[in-house]
């Protein structure tokens, strides 16, 4: 027997989904060859660590991200979105637990 109960996690649901709401974007989510309908999130940085690589006549950036959604969040790991400033998005791990909302970890590639 768990210790939260389902009021506990009802409540947690509503307050994950109003931090979400407070920055929320919509984004289109690609699935190799399948796109899937709007969905809304909140991405925000995580950790304060940026990284570049410079190849000489290319340069590329990222940083990890944390993506959250309700528990409906249709979101896997290896799926690519973009932001609304068209920064580009790939999901590397969705974290198990679903009881409250969806998160996911993701690296921001510019």
């Amino acid at each position: 027997m768990g210790l939260l109960t389902a009021g506990d996690l009802a409540s947690m649901q509503v307050d994950l989904l109003a931090v979400r709401a407070d920055r929320a974007e919509d984004v289109v989510i690609r699935r190799g060859a399948t796109t899937l309908a709007s969905q809304s999130v909140r991405i925000a940085r995580s950790g304060m660590i940026a990284q570049r690589a410079d190849g000489g006549n290319s340069e590329q950036w990222s940083q990890r991200v944390v993506v959250l959604g309700g528990v409906d969040l249709d979101i896997a790991t290896g799926d690519r979105f973009n932001d609304g400033a068209n920064r580009l998005y790939e999901v590397d791990f969705i974290r198990p637990n679903r009881s409250a909302a969806t998160m996911a970890e993701a690296r921001v590639i510019q």
